[in-house]
């Protein structure tokens, strides 16, 4: 009989299966993300073509009770170039699945059995869980990293394990323990195994997460250790957002942290009336889930975002953006200018977003654009 842990994680995945198929009919079927991003560029060989990103889940709920998920998505960075034939348009893939069994010997500690993708660390949305409003940053995933890596939050637990959530208090506090086998891309094989503690505290005025981390690494017989901080604090008209961390440090060949190694977003938000200014500084990491980006070392990025309006408010809002990067990789650096529109219409959230490569110039790429639409649930 087979015992290798692929078998292993193929059963459990089946097992899952088999427990909430019975419940089909009584469970809650919901699309939690839907989301289409159209970007359209001038190529290498000079011709103008259109790459779009899809994102879209279908998540079956047990409801409270029951307390189980099970999550499909199409995740595809380039639909436009999948959909000349049959034999490769993007299919719906398996994304997560789980079981809660809550208030364990009758104390607020619920315990998750998951396989598949699991909670992001630092990206502000584990505080749903108290029903906060989103404070998230909108600098992050493909409408500002098209060619990746898609930044959003500091590290993603990904794999088949197990999850004990201690709520002192629902509204304001939570600590989260994980222990699972590691499935993220940048590892080598199954047979890794991690382990992340993580805290989260929700005030009125303040958020503040913290997580520490490490994998075992069976390929190298060797250990990564991780770590972050996610820090908001809001007072009326200012906002200060902050991610810092390190998503993979390897002591056996970095024995000293360096800068290379850290995620590192600082935000500050200013509303003036009909007026926010929104200045973005943001310090790639080497490592991003896992994986290494040489090209990514020592790059950073500083973007200014000026809105008018406030689509809470009002079915506009435009605004402009000012964005320089620096690869330091290749010791080049990129300005560009990019004015944009937002409107929303029934269930939906536009974005309309042009370009201006203002350096390097190039008549023959001097402009891009992106329309984005996303859903409302």
């Amino acid at each position: 009989m087979k015992s290798t842990p692929a078998f292993l994680t193929r059963a459990a995945i089946l097992g899952l299966f088999l427990v909430l198929s019975p419940l089909a009919f009584a469970a809650n079927i919901i699309v939690p993300t839907m989301e289409l991003i159209t970007h359209g560029a001038t190529n290498a060989s000079g011709v103008f073509t259109l790459q779009t990103y899809g994102n879209m889940a279908l998540e079956v709920q047990g409801g409270y009770k029951f307390g189980g998920s099970l999550s499909f998505e199409i995740n595809d960075t380039n639909i436009e170039e999948h959909s000349f034939s049959v034999f490769t348009v993007p299919s719906l893939n398996f994304l997560s699945a789980s079981i809660v069994v809550r208030d364990l010997f009758n104390a607020p500690i619920d315990f998750s059995y998951f396989v598949g993708q699991n909670d992001t660390f630092g990206s502000g949305d584990g505080f749903s869980q108290f029903g906060a409003q989103p404070f998230m940053t909108a600098y992050r995933g493909f409408l500002y990293f098209p060619t990746g890596p898609l930044y959003d939050g500091i590290y993603q637990v990904n794999g088949t394990g197990g999850k004990l959530e201690f709520t002192p208090d629902a509204q304001a506090v939570s600590m989260d323990l994980y222990l699972y086998e590691d499935t993220s891309p940048g590892l080598a094989k199954l047979g890794d195994y991690s382990s992340d503690f993580r805290f989260l505290l929700n005030l009125e005025a303040i958020k503040l997460e913290a997580f520490v981390g490490g994998t075992y690494d069976s390929s190298s017989i060797d250990y990564f250790l991780r770590g972050g901080l996610l820090f908001y604090a809001t007072n009326r008209n200012v906002e200060f957002l902050a991610q810092i961390g390190v998503p993979k440090w390897a002591p056996s060949t970095d024995p000293v942290l360096n800068v290379n190694l850290f995620y590192l977003l600082i935000e500050p938000r200013l509303h003036l009336g009909f007026v926010t200014i929104v200045p973005t500084f943001f310090w790639h990491p080497g490592y991003y889930n896992q994986q290494y980006y040489s090209t990514e070392l020592g790059s950073f990025d500083v973007n200014l975002n000026v809105i008018l309006g406030d689509l809470t408010q009002n079915a506009f809002q435009g605004g402009l953006e000012e964005n320089f990067r620096f690869q330091s990789s290749s010791g080049a650096f990129q300005f560009k200018v990019s004015p944009w529109i937002g409107f929303s219409t029934p269930g939906m959230l536009w974005t309309v977003k042009l370009n201006a490569k203002v350096w390097p110039f190039s008549l023959t790429d001097l402009v891009d654009a992106f329309v984005g639409v996303q859903a409302e649930f």
